[in-house]
This record gives C-alpha cells, sequence and structure tokens, in this order.
C-alpha cells in the first residue's frame, strides 16, 4: 500500500489505515521522499544539454546520456557516496554502477541540479532556459 503525505488529513489517513493493520501478519513499513518532479526532470535535462553542447572533456564532445552519467557519479563521489567499478561480466572493460537519476528524492535531485549548474559555471556555459520556478527544484 502505498500513500502519500502531504497533509494533515493524509497523515491522519495514514494513522487510520495503520490501526487496522493485523499485527499477527508482519508488515513492512517504510517512509521516503518523494521522488524527483517533472519540473525538476526538465530543469535537470536542460541544464545538460546545455553542457553537451558546450564543454568538451577528455577532447570530446559528449551526448547528454553521458554528460549525464559523468555529473551523477561524480557528484556522487564528492557527496562521500560510494560507486561502484567492476568487471564488466563479459569480460570487455569495467562497467560503473550507482543510483539512476529517476530514483532520486526531490532533496537529492535537487542538489545534483545545484551541483550541475556549478559544474556548468566553472566551464562558462550559457544557459538556455528561462529559471521558471525560481530555484525551487
Amino acid at each position: 500500500m502505498d500513500f502519500k503525505l502531504v497533509t494533515e488529513s493524509d497523515r491522519n489517513r495514514l494513522i487510520g489505515y495503520l490501526t487496522g493493520v493485523d499485527l499477527t501478519k508482519p508488515k513492512k513499513v517504510t517512509i521516503v521522499g518523494e521522488d524527483r518532479s517533472v519540473e525538476q526532470n526538465k530543469k535537470l535535462h536542460a541544464c545538460l544539454a546545455d553542457i553537451a553542447r558546450q564543454v568538451e572533456h577528455a577532447g570530446m564532445k559528449w551526448d547528454v546520456t553521458i554528460w549525464k552519467r559523468l555529473c551523477m557519479a561524480a557528484w556522487l563521489r564528492e557527496r562521500g557516496s560510494t560507486i561502484q567499478m567492476i568487471p564488466a561480466i563479459d569480460g570487455n572493460g569495467i562497467d560503473v554502477l550507482y543510483e539512476p537519476t529517476s530514483k532520486l528524492s526531490m532533496k537529492k535531485c535537487a542538489e545534483l541540479i545545484e551541483w550541475v549548474q556549478a559544474f556548468g559555471a566553472e566551464h562558462d556555459v550559457k544557459w538556455t532556459q528561462i529559471d521558471h520556478w525560481e530555484g525551487r527544484y
């Protein structure tokens, strides 16, 4: 059962549900932050597209997907999170594994967007997207 908690009414509905749970059958309850918003996804991809058009890395221009992976890995390392680098299952090279951006909470996605924008600023990226949300991502 999933509940979205936004209002006091939502909290009361959840409490009502929990009081009716059969405690003879164990349950697991997890409360997590909401996943990234549509606005955050649009903002992140707009920033990455600007970086892809304007920044070279290792002597090459990379597409948005590669920049998303590069930025995500660098941001995770900077915040002390673990990046797993393991031998590829087909024996050809190394694969880098980390949390996909689609699973980021709103808070983490906002942090990533700030990191991407700081990276862009350090590389003189000219942003093309108008900030309709006044930095509230």
